[in-house]
């Protein structure tokens, strides 16, 4: 699925010639009949209703049909009541309304749904992959029509610099698309579209308090969570991962309530510690009406397999890139079992896994549990001292914190973080040009002088809802990888009314020490037996690391001798090789890898084509 949003302005007759010459380009109009909406969507996607000059189009996964938003829509006074109306609707999906001439756009708070605008011929045009705006940018430049800001369609190599933080950039930053002056909408935010061309981004949702005590926290994340799945289970059948994790396990019992044919599967592990094979094991044999599918890793590609011409995600460098090969290929396999959704459960670590951050926020309102815990979590956790005080007393404000940021950005050395920090704070990697160092450093000062407001006033919210974008970053890209096989990958989690229940639960509740997930385990209480529930570990897989550098060091250090971001300055080819080719004895020395292999092959499959790919299945005309 991929649209282009204009506005009803005389400036976009120029741009829509380009897309119009796809027969395959569906098009809503404007009342005047100009193109409101062009792009490429199935019937399943999209449900769009119209009253006059006002009308609704949701494009994603959604329970609504064309009735309930024709209710929706009727109660509608102005755009802004949709703040509070859209949590009516389960799914994740973009939202798209318009009011005479004036158009509202948005996406889901975990970025699965993002998206983007840039300024073309004099207008803002919005998007849902930031590469169709740089391609339409190319085009009107070719015609000659003004491009707005310099270089847009082209290449952001600050942003390049960006992406080889790890394990990844802080908020903002982390937001910056790959392709220069096109931007992203922030999660919980709205862009608005007038009649004169112009935009504007607007806030429309904050973080709930955190007061329900766990047993309501847990009813209302259950409710959602149910009717996120049952969203993704119509259809003759779904598949589901049942990886052993809590997380996974969950979605699988919760599938195979409403599910027609559920189809699971599970990958075999090279290390006989992990157990995550012995509770998915259990797991498939308390979930009888399944079909269970193994994945043995002999017969799949191993992690770090050089991806094939055309596998990728042109809006940026992937975050999967390790397991590319591997997604596309359990794609492929689901899909010849009659499979087009695909369950995982990206997004459950994310929003139930305790996190030092929260004992911070609870010391703000209740000192003396945060206190308790903190000692229990000092023994646990081997913390020395001052992380434990730092944790309990120290913080300073978002932008404060962000400027610090850049000081201690280092290649090849990442800070130690305590509960105090807002976000894990990254470093470069150990071969990280100098320059590119600098510039870094430089991005993270100048937005800290912006002021930026994090996504939530507590730090342990802001922890979480950043978590969720970059679960959502990690779905997207996912997602390119199975579209081809036509499998949409779909994390029922990370919907807007999951992250929200999550997010309401007391901030004691969020610290139990001795408790895993703590949340999801009250919630799937009666739906996930208790000797699932009862798990405490989480499986570990640095054997797939070594096992796929092992396999594939040749081509990964051949990609140092023409190294694409080398010659851009961003990296030093032979330190690289040098990562590449030496023992590494601890796996986690490896992770500034994936962010720089990303990098690499994006940079390499543009040069394949500067052309966006496009659904492999032909959509019918009209919306």
């Amino acid at each position: 699925m991929d649209f282009v949003v204009f506005p009803d302005h005389p400036a976009t007759g120029p741009l829509c010639l380009s897309l119009r010459r796809d027969p395959t380009v569906r098009t809503v109009p404007h009342p005047s009949g100009r193109a409101w909406v062009m792009g490429h969507w199935t019937d399943d996607e999209a449900v769009a209703a119209g009253s006059g000059p006002d009308r609704l189009l949701l494009l994603g996964t959604a329970s609504a049909d064309s009735g309930t938003l024709d209710r929706l829509l009727r109660r509608l006074r102005r755009l802004d009541d949709l703040d509070s109306r859209i949590r009516e609707l389960p799914g994740s999906f973009f939202l798209l309304a318009a009011m005479g001439p004036r158009i509202r756009c948005q996406g889901s708070l975990s970025t699965i749904r993002q998206l983007h605008h840039a300024g073309i011929n004099g207008v803002t045009v919005a998007a849902s992959r930031p590469q169709d705006l740089a391609a339409l940018a190319r085009e009107a430049a070719a015609a000659g029509l003004p491009t707005g800001a310099p270089g847009l369609g082209s290449v952001d190599e600050e942003s390049l610099a960006l992406r080889l933080l790890a394990p990844f950039a802080p908020f903002p930053l982390a937001q910056r698309p790959a392709w220069r002056a096109v931007h992203a909408v922030p999660p919980g935010h709205c862009l608005t579209l007038g009649a004169d061309g112009r935009h504007g981004t607007v806030r429309w949702w904050r973080p709930p308090e955190p007061d329900r005590w766990l047993e309501d926290a847990a009813e209302s994340v259950r409710d959602a969570l149910t009717e996120a799945v049952r969203v993704r289970t119509r259809g003759p059948a779904v598949s589901a991962d049942l990886s052993g994790g809590m997380d996974s396990t969950s979605l699988c019992f919760l599938a195979a309530r409403d599910a027609p044919r559920l189809i699971t599967t599970a990958w075999g592990c090279r290390d006989e510690a992990n157990d995550d094979t012995v509770w998915s094991d259990r797991g498939a044999a308390l979930l009888r009406t399944a079909e269970h599918l193994p994945l043995p890793y002999a017969d799949a590609p191993t992690w770090y397999t050089p991806p094939q011409p055309g596998l990728g995600d042109p809006a940026g460098p992937l975050s999967v890139v390790r397991e590319s090969a591997r997604l596309a290929h359990q794609a492929a396999i689901v899909a010849a079992r009659g499979s087009r959704r695909h369950l995982v459960g990206v997004g459950g670590d994310e929003l139930f896994s305790p996190r030092p951050v929260a004992l911070n926020s609870l010391a703000r309102t209740d000192f003396r549990s945060a206190a308790r815990r903190a000692c229990a979590a000092r023994r646990l956790g081997r913390w020395t001292l001052v992380d434990t005080l730092r944790t309990l007393f120290g913080g300073v404000p978002y932008p404060q914190w962000l400027e610090s940021c850049a000081d201690r950005i280092v290649p090849g050395v990442r800070s130690g973080d305590s509960g105090a920090d807002w976000e894990v704070v990254p470093a470069m990697p150990p071969w990280a040009h100098p320059d590119a160092v600098a510039t870094v450093r430089r991005l993270v000062r100048d937005a800290a002088a912006g002021a930026p407001e994090p996504f939530a006033p507590l730090r342990c919210q802001h922890e979480t809802l950043r978590a969720a974008a970059r679960a959502g970053e990690i779905v997207r890209g996912a997602d390119a990888l199975t579209a081809p096989h036509g499998v949409t990958f779909e994390a029922p989690f990370l919907d807007d009314n999951v992250i929200e229940a999550a997010l309401t639960v007391r901030l004691v509740d969020q610290v139990a020490v001795g408790s895993y997930k703590p949340l999801l385990s009250a919630a799937m209480r009666g739906i996930l037996p208790d000797a699932l529930r009862a798990r405490g570990t989480k499986g570990e897989h640095s054997a797939e690391v070594y096992a796929g550098l092992r396999r594939h060091r040749r081509a990964l250090s051949a990609l140092c001798d023409d190294s694409r971001l080398a010659g851009l300055g961003l990296i030093r080819p032979e330190a690289l090789r040098t990562a590449l080719t030496s023992l590494q004895p601890r796996s986690h020395t490896l992770h500034p890898l994936d962010p720089t292999l990303a990098a690499e092959y994006w940079l390499r499959s543009l040069q394949e084509s500067q052309a966006p790919a496009r659904p492999t299945v032909p959509a019918a005309e009209g919306a």
